[in-house]
């Protein structure tokens, strides 16, 4: 049975890590199947199919909403931008992350750039509008339910005001002293192996507390070393926000380890390979 459950999870997070290097798609939309969307029931718009993901625009669905909002694409730098009444998102195509009014989400699929204009998953335009979507099994058509709609809430200080900032600095601290160079879902997976101790009751039950936990000795080697002191580095803070916000990458696991440069054969005979990001080994 644990060899079953190794197998299955390795399979889902290994599908998740496919995702997440495929990048950005480009396209004409002679090229794409179109998608029908309807909002309560009418026909309002369209988005766009790119194998099994749906994709719409950010900016219709703030039409659909009454709310005006300007969206713009770069084909330089690729950068995206949407700005609206409440509404302030920046992404980049390529990467794994956005912003959205300062917070910081995990964006898996990638864009899907259209003619010059940007269309997101329809999983994160769920998380952006809080709406419910309903996706028809064929994919050419999806339903959007706006009545309770309303545009995610952040702000400057979101994650310190919400997490607290001793949690946000700990945690931000040790994915960048631990995972610094290591692919963005890996920098997630080390936040996501501290918040899950933190979540255990076989660990400490605050970020620091786990960090600088020190039974059958120290957990993390930044805090032997004294890297752990060091400033975060940007993207590792914006690592630690995803973190926080309940995305993972790497399951409920609890430990990692570099099986380049340390000797994980106790972990191995103990434990549950979860999966392999970079140069970090994951288990539970």
């Amino acid at each position: 049975m644990k060899q079953t459950a190794k197998r299955a999870l390795s399979l889902l997070l290994a599908a998740i890590l496919l995702l997440t290097v495929s990048g950005t798609a480009f396209a004409r939309e002679r090229e794409v199947p179109s998608v029908r969307v309807y909002a309560d029931g009418l026909l309002t718009g369209r988005g766009f199919r790119s194998g099994e993901v749906v994709y719409l625009s950010v900016a219709d669905v703030c039409a659909f909403l009454g709310l005006e909002a300007e969206e713009s694409y770069d084909r330089v730098t690729h950068k995206v931008s949407v700005e609206g009444e409440g509404l302030s998102l920046s992404a980049e195509a390529g990467l794994s992350y956005m912003s959205v009014n300062g917070r910081w989400l995990l964006l898996l699929k990638g864009i899907l750039i259209v003619e010059g204009r940007p269309y997101f998953p329809v999983e994160m335009i769920e998380k952006i509008f809080n709406l419910r979507a309903e996706i028809a099994p064929e994919n050419d058509r999806v339903e959007l339910s706006l009545r309770e709609a309303e545009i995610l809430q952040g702000g400057e200080h979101y994650y310190e005001d919400t997490y607290g900032s001793d949690n946000l600095l700990w945690l931000s601290r040790v994915i960048s002293a631990e995972a610094d160079g290591q692919p963005f879902v890996g920098m997630v997976g080390v936040g996501n192996v501290v918040l899950n101790r933190v979540a255990s009751d076989k660990f400490p039950d605050t970020v620091f507390d786990v960090i600088f936990d020190t039974q059958g000795g120290v957990q993390f080697s930044p805090v032997y070393d004294g890297k752990i002191y060091e400033k975060a580095k940007p993207l590792a803070v914006i690592a630690a926000c995803v973190s926080l916000e309940g995305y993972k990458t790497v399951g409920d696991s609890l430990f990692f380890v570099a099986p380049a440069v340390a000797d994980d054969s106790w972990l191995r005979q103990y434990y549950v390979y979860v999966t392999t990001i970079g140069g970090h080994d994951f288990y539970m």
